[in-house]
């Protein structure tokens, strides 16, 4: 049998930017056990097919995609199923079958598996779920669907009976030794097409605790499993010989609950002397000063740590149980040792303050302003079906057109139509109402994580108060910004321009006396965001700041103190760089010398001629100001390494990666 094995949707097409396709590596990895099986897999990319012409973005992605899955004739089409993007798989599903009325459609994955009942319910389309790990029950089952086995008897399927009944057939048991996986089968990905900066490697399954907001103990019954570090290093080197690969990503969501491994791990890694890099996700309370300079000195660079939230009153709540006042220490000697470490928050719990928020907000702050090398993520909380939380607060889900981060795609109106007639189904487009913290001040903290988290350090060097900077923007928004206007993109798209006129018109008054440059600095941070997210219609930007907004903003992170700010000249050219959309949005930003003939005044049009070629061949670009007729240099920052990644210089042919 012939089985095309589809990936998640990893698209947004809303703001003209479309990541890098990820690698796979649970495909693979089935795709592995199907070929070994006797049947012919095939892995379909749908981001893949953005960047190679297959598919074009807008509404008619869903058909390009099926129409290329029908040519491939297969006779089931496996999809993997996440949250984020279940309305989307259902949709391009539901194209498929349009095409091919005999294919059988096929779930897996995460999110068909906590819904497969109400799935295969709704949509009639949808053939069968094969639930949690698939690694065994997946081929039983296409053995049942060539007439080698009866599909009752095949364990960890939900799957419909002819005349409509849906059946859920016992759990499959659990692979008890992860050594026993096949290597993925990489050679089915076409690594030649795309720039893969870290390559997946599976080092386990499962987490032993239960913390209420995850749905993984769910899928993986809490069962925490690991590849032995032998194995995991063999298959390691087997990518770095077959396609040259060195940096790794050490898939699992618990590496170091074991720390005897780890040392064993890391013993096996220098004794080899590969040279590898490597990152992985661990708990601040299973990591110390000892261990993480035993995995940085054999390679670590990053680590990602779910910290969840910066309230210790409410660890104990959501079953986390860390003790907050480790995360910075933490943060701190991860720092040290030259690795690069990750917070994540949650905020939105349904028992959460406006302190408790405040408190999760702060120590992002705090580990944003520690180093350079430190990031910090605060999520909304999605209400995962399966999870502790969604069970206990199912019947209380609201809907507003907001949703958590995680479910990163925004929905059109057949969408969210669908989305509002299942929330059963769709449960993490959704929220659980918080009594104690508004809504939208909840919403305005996960945001300004992720899109200004230096205005609000550098607020708060000025002396002003984070809870009343952030309660004083919700009455301000509720004033100026009607809730039409604050659509579902909102907080991607407008948040920071409306952000940073309440700071304009309500702090900067009181707080100018304390620190003079905060004026230049809002309005630089105002035109960074504008320009990448397209609000600026012009190609080149000029402001004039009196102060030196670029060595101020740098000053943020790392130096432990407010930052010390030298008036002066410092002219900003920003210059948008459009022919390089497909792989994110990219910049210039470059000094324009004052002098007694000013350069560039506010209102001249510029032009840069053949950019590509200018940035490829010099390391300045000649500028043409077309208002004043005369022409002038800059020098830009763009390296080699910054012009591979925009495509603009040839990737180096010993290193794919």
């Amino acid at each position: 049998m012939r089985v095309a094995l589809v990936t998640c949707f990893n698209a947004d097409w809303h703001h003209g930017k479309v990541p890098s396709p990820y690698v796979p590596l649970n495909l693979l990895t089935l795709a592995a056990h199907v070929r070994a099986a006797g049947h012919e897999p095939v892995i379909v990319d749908q981001t893949l097919a953005l960047f190679d012409g297959t598919a074009t973005d807008g509404p008619g992605f869903h058909r390009d995609v099926a129409d290329f899955i029908a040519g491939l004739r297969p006779d089931v089409i496996g999809f993997t199923t996440m949250c984020n993007s279940y309305p989307q798989t259902l949709a391009l599903a539901g194209e498929c079958r349009e095409r091919d009325p005999e294919v059988k459609i096929v779930l897996g994955g995460p999110q068909a598996t906590v819904v497969d009942v109400a799935t295969l319910t709704e949509f009639a389309f949808v053939d069968a779920v094969v639930r949690n790990e698939a690694d065994v029950s997946l081929n039983a089952m296409l053995g049942s669907l060539s007439g080698d086995g009866d599909i009752e008897r095949v364990p960890g399927v939900t799957w419909r009976r002819p005349g409509g009944a849906v059946v859920r057939n016992p759990d499959a048991p659990l692979l008890q030794d992860l050594d026993d996986l096949p290597y993925p089968a990489y050679d089915l990905y076409p690594f030649d097409k795309i720039r893969v900066g870290l390559a997946p490697v599976e080092a386990g399954r499962g987490c032993p605790y239960g913390c209420t907001f995850c749905s993984t103990n769910v899928y993986f019954n809490r069962r925490h499993r690991i590849k032995s570090p032998e194995r995991l290093v063999t298959e390691m080197r087997f990518l770095h010989q077959a396609y040259g690969f060195s940096r790794f990503d050490l898939v699992h969501d618990m590496l170091t609950v074991d720390r005897r491994w780890v040392r064993r791990f890391c013993e096996v890694l220098r004794d080899g002397g590969d040279g590898f890099s490597w990152g992985c996700s661990a708990r601040t309370d299973r990591v110390d000063d000892a261990l993480l300079s035993e995995m940085a000195e054999a390679g670590c660079m990053g680590v990602f740590f779910g910290v969840e939230t910066g309230a210790q009153a409410l660890q104990p709540a959501i079953k986390k149980r860390l003790d907050v006042s480790d995360v910075l220490p933490v943060m701190s000697s991860c720092v040290e040792n030259g690795i690069s470490p990750t917070a994540s928050f949650i905020t939105g719990f349904p028992d959460e303050t406006v302190t408790d928020a405040l408190d999760s907000f702060g120590l992002a702050l705090d580990v944003l302003e520690l180093s350079q090398k430190t990031s910090a993520q605060m999520h909304l909380l999605a209400p995962l079906t399966g999870s502790p939380l969604h069970t206990r607060h199912r019947d209380d889900l609201r809907f507003d057109g907001h949703s958590s981060d995680i479910s990163l795609f925004l929905l059109n109106e057949a969408e969210i139509s669908l989305v509002r007639r299942h929330p059963a189904i769709f449960a993490n487009f959704y929220f659980i109402p918080t009594p104690h913290l508004d809504r939208e001040l909840a919403k305005a903290v996960s945001a300004a994580t992720y899109t200004c988290p230096l205005l609000f350090i550098a607020l708060r060097h000025a002396g002003a108060d984070p809870r009343r900077v952030l309660t004083g923007w919700t009455d301000w928004q509720r004033r100026n910004i009607s809730g039409e206007q604050r659509a579902q993109d909102y907080y991607l798209y407008r948040f920071v321009l409306d952000l940073c006129a309440y700071v304009k018109a309500e702090l900067l008054p009181e707080l100018i006396g304390r620190a003079p440059y905060l004026p230049d600095l809002v309005e630089y941070f105002e035109v960074r965001y504008a320009l990448q997210r397209g609000l600026i219609p012009q190609a080149t930007v000029f402001r004039r700041f009196d102060w030196d907004v670029q060595a101020l903003s740098a000053s943020l992170r790392g130096a432990g103190r407010p930052p010390e700010a030298t008036p002066g000249a410092h002219d900003l050219l920003f210059v948008d760089l459009k022919l390089v959309r497909q792989r994110g949005y990219v910049f210039l930003e470059t000094s324009v010398p004052r002098t007694p003939s000013p350069l560039v005044r506010d209102g001249d049009v510029l032009e840069i001629r053949d950019i590509a070629r200018q940035l490829v061949s010099r390391p300045q670009l000649v500028i043409r100001n077309v208002s004043q007729q005369k022409g002038f240099t800059t020098r830009h920052h763009l390296t080699e390494r910054h012009l591979r990644a925009m495509g603009l210089v040839p990737e180096r042919a010993a290193s794919p990666v």
